[in-house]
């Protein structure tokens, strides 16, 4: 009989993090689930390690692509090939609670018209029992449709999502390499409701190798708020918000490039972010120019406006 759930993982070159991800969805109160690894290519010792864990838990199925395509194409190819009713996403660095995926399951039983639940998060470093800080998004349908907008109305690792509401949108859209989540949930949520889980169950790890804040993130995020704002279907309260969080990329994008010394690219985005919204570039002047408290509290501000 096929299992309810497929927690679904793609990998490339897990390294030493690898094996606390994967022990601990191996190791959940929940038990009717298939664990789909999807590696890409590996290169360095994460193949032999997945094949070792499969020959002990025969819940754990290794799918291995010989080219590697990326983590956007890789979780496309592990959709296809599943065939349960719900997918969990799972990330090779990151840690889940050992109740994680039954609190979820739980959830979408008592909510049935809810297609898609995430969890709030907690950051930790080496040790998954360290926490650093805890995250979490709106939890109902209507604030996270609004937080959505500025790209913050769930957080992907955690999801269990239904399987045909997520090929019916489309899926992951393989332009996109860290933009793939944020244009997926703009896609998502308006064929099915959106639910977070209030206690952090999943543990993002912080780590060095990670590059999501780099330009080519930054020039995705502008593509991608560009693209919605040309599109149909948002009222003027939803298009402020767009506009606002387009904004917000372009001077993400002027800090990466100020970053790597090209100072005519930081004055473009600059340019852009306060032709587009001046509310949101002075705000983010002032929170530049102000200290530690003061810049906590603006961005406490601003996350407020969003979600309302």
């Amino acid at each position: 009989m096929n299992p309810q759930l497929t927690v679904l993982m793609a990998v490339r070159n897990g390294g030493s993090f690898l094996p606390a991800a994967v022990e601990s969805i191996l190791h959940q109160t929940y038990l009717d689930f298939r664990f789909l690894v999807v590696d890409d290519a590996s290169t360095d010792q994460t193949r032999e390690r997945l094949r070792d864990y499969a020959s002990k838990d025969p819940r754990l199925e290794l799918l291995c692509l010989e080219q590697n395509v990326g983590q956007t194409a890789a979780l496309n190819i592990g959709l296809k090939r599943a065939q349960s009713p719900w997918i969990a996403r799972m990330d090779a660095d990151d840690y889940s609670h050992p109740s994680r995926l039954m609190e979820q399951m739980r959830a979408l039983e008592r909510n049935p018209g809810v297609g898609c639940i995430g969890t709030a998060i907690w950051e930790f470093r080496q040790d998954p029992n360290v926490v650093e800080r805890i995250t979490a998004r709106p939890a109902d349908p209507e604030a996270i449709g609004r937080a959505v907008l500025h790209g913050s109305g769930m957080i992907h690792g955690s999801i269990v999502v239904s399987r045909e509401a997520l090929l019916g949108c489309g899926a992951y859209d393989e332009r996109y390499r860290y933009a793939s989540d944020r244009d997926m949930f703009f896609r998502l949520l308006r064929k099915t409701r959106g639910m977070n889980l209030q206690e952090p169950l999943l543990g993002v790890r912080r780590h060095a190798a990670q590059d999501s804040f780099s330009r080519v993130a930054a020039d995705e995020y502008v593509d991608l708020f560009e693209r919605q704002l040309a599109g149909d279907g948002y009222s003027p309260q939803e298009r402020r918000i767009l506009r606002r969080s387009l904004a917000t990329s372009h001077l993400f994008r002027a800090r990466c490039s100020r970053k790597h010394g090209d100072y005519s690219g930081w004055m473009a985005d600059q340019t852009r972010a306060l032709k587009i919204s001046p509310r949101t570039w002075t705000r983010n002047a002032l929170a530049a120019l102000a200290g530690p408290a003061l810049s906590a509290r603006l961005q406490a501000m601003k996350k407020k406006e969003f979600w309302k």
